[in-house]
């Protein structure tokens, strides 16, 4: 049961959250969202968000639902963050996208069992209504605003909100069946957002952190 003024297990507010640094006592700086995964234990972020490889405790941490310096499901230790190389070793920008796997709670409980999660669909999808919510670096309340995904080219799309600065990359992009179709990559300007196309790269690399030992 979650508390007053907490969101509901399995809504997109729970299953959203921020990136800290050691611990929710500091800055955020990206967004990510627990992704569905065979092992209950998974979010997706942008690639340039985190580095590739295994995290100790002192890493980054997520926190699910975090508003005004507080996380009603707590803070998350991520343990392996997974990246194709195209983006962790080369930069190319058609693949900043991370998954990465989270440890359990100090109960036992994978983060999914706790704030559900959004299911990743990739087949390319887009000209679609979407609806995005990030956490801006210098606040500490997640934005929301619902467009249009727009394919710009065969590998990227882009929406168009106000008001989307930096700590909202990460940001999954929910189209109306409440799949995740984009990730929050980047942008020119606050008020236009960028996600590569989530394609076979992205169904790769979903299969490559989810089959990883445990």
């Amino acid at each position: 049961m979650s508390t007053s003024g907490t969101p509901r297990p399995g809504s997109p507010a729970a299953f959203t959250g921020a990136l800290f640094e050691g611990g929710v006592q500091g800055d955020h700086f990206c967004t990510a969202t627990v992704v569905h995964s065979p092992g209950k234990n998974m979010i997706v972020t942008a690639g340039h968000c985190l580095l590739a490889g295994k995290h100790g405790d002192a890493g980054a941490v997520f926190a699910p639902a975090y508003a005004n310096g507080s996380a009603p499901y707590g803070a998350w230790t991520i343990e392996e963050v997974f990246e194709d190389t195209r983006w962790s070793e080369d930069s190319d920008d058609d693949y900043d996208l991370a998954f990465a796997r989270l440890a359990p709670d100090a109960s036992g409980r994978n983060i999914e069992d706790v704030t559900g999660a959004a299911t990743l669909d990739t087949t390319g999808r887009s000209g679609e209504e979407i609806t995005v919510t990030g956490y801006p670096a210098d606040r500490k309340v997640p934005r929301t605003c619902t467009a249009s995904a727009i394919r710009e080219t065969p590998t990227e799309q882009r929406f168009d909100c106000a008001d989307f600065p930096g700590g909202t990359s990460g940001s999954a992009w929910l189209a109306k069946d409440g799949k995740i179709i984009g990730i929050l990559t980047g942008g020119d300007m606050d008020d236009v957002s960028t996600s590569t196309i989530l394609g076979e790269y992205a169904a790769a690399l979903y299969a490559k952190a989810t089959s990883a030992i445990r």
